[in-house]
């Protein structure tokens, strides 16, 4: 974990009121090793519950109230400045009981949130509440009785061959398109080496099946040219060696040849750059897709872990086995890894449908 993650998420840890909940989040800290990401989603987690309990006389909860986001949109919205209201009493954690749970899931379901998102929520609290059970805290989970509405099954989007190879080429198009005569936006100029960095990384992305956040963490050092292998850590701080294509290496090293002679680069350095020198965050990264997919035709709305989707669906389609692209993406459990079969079988199926003269 880098040390901005570790400062987020010592953050997240000591600004908890109640001893339990800080508790829990530092064990998920130290002895789970959980991902700053992670910490804040389960942070969030417990943190709605508390609210909800504190104001749950109401027979129901809004969505703004549960979703997090939506709330915040509606204040900046707001043109007359709202006084923050005060901070929540700790909450009794050891008196919660099972029927309290159940509504909860109930408000949760009735405030429209996403299957997945309900999901999510309830999960931390189970773990939290295992947590107080192995500590002696609680005698039994208020949550093992719930029964979860069943999540919907959706296949992972992911881009077409000629997909991917228009969305690479489309940094370096953009380079050159004032020099075709078309204007720039507003704003600061283009530095030089920007759109090296970011074809170097749209080829990371997609050569190595990496998430977002593993391209962030990426230092010089953790490249193996001669090899041709990244060194990633992953999920959980777990490591593994990803395979990459020369034409992805190549477009790292020209990426670093047209760095400034200020920026850092020897070893613990970025492998890739902010404007400043800096290391290159998540956001930067999705930012950057979304406008090369735009230029690309293909959609703003995708993200960079539909590279990663890609990767693995191609992968498949050209005859690689399940358990070796489980462990090129990382995955703890093949089940994770076979959503991948469904998308490859559902397009074959549409290939034969379409093609196939007694379909």
């Amino acid at each position: 974990m880098q040390d901005h993650e570790k400062n987020s998420a010592a953050g997240v840890v000591a600004a908890w009121p109640d001893e339990l909940a800080r508790d829990f989040l530092q064990y998920l800290q130290a002895e789970r090793n959980a991902s700053a990401l992670t910490l804040r989603n389960y942070e969030q987690c417990l943190r709605e519950f508390r609210d909800w309990m504190a104001e749950s006389t109401a027979p129901s909860v809004k969505r703004e109230a549960l979703s997090g986001g939506s709330s915040k949109q509606a204040e900046q919205k707001s043109s007359t400045p709202r006084t923050p209201a005060p901070a929540p009493r700790p909450l009794n954690w050891r008196a919660i009981e099972p029927f309290q749970c159940r509504r909860y899931l109930m408000a949760l379901m009735q405030a429209g949130l996403k299957r997945a998102t309900v999901a999510l929520r309830i999960a931390a609290l189970r773990s939290f509440y295992r947590f107080l059970a192995r500590r002696g805290v609680v005698k039994d989970n208020p949550l093992s009785g719930l029964i979860m509405p069943k999540r919907e099954k959706r296949l992972p989007r992911f881009l077409t061959i000629h997909q991917v190879n228009d969305l690479l080429n489309a940094p370096l198009a953009a380079a050159e398109a004032p020099a075709a005569g078309e204007k720039r936006g507003r704003g600061r100029p283009l530095l030089p080496h920007v759109p090296w960095r970011d074809k170097a990384i749209l080829e990371i992305l997609y050569s190595g099946g990496l998430r977002v956040h593993e391209i962030a963490r990426l230092n010089r050092e953790h490249m193996d040219f001669i090899a041709e292998i990244v060194n990633v850590r992953g999920k959980g701080g777990k490591q593994r060696m990803c395979p990459v294509g020369r034409p992805a290496l190549d477009a790292v090293e020209t990426y670093w040849s047209k760095l400034p002679p200020a920026f850092p680069h020897g070893p613990g350095s970025p492998a890739f750059h902010n404007a400043h020198g800096g290391r290159l965050n998540v956001r930067e990264v999705q930012r950057a897709m979304k406008k090369y997919c735009k230029m690309a035709g293909i959609g703003a709305d995708l993200t960079p872990h539909k590279l990663r989707h890609s990767f693995a669906t191609h992968m498949l389609d050209a005859g690689a086995d399940l358990r070796s692209v489980q462990e090129l993406l990382g995955h703890s459990s093949l089940s994770t890894t076979q959503v991948y079969t469904h998308v490859t079988s559902a397009r074959l199926k549409q290939v034969y449908d379409k093609t196939h003269p007694r379909a």
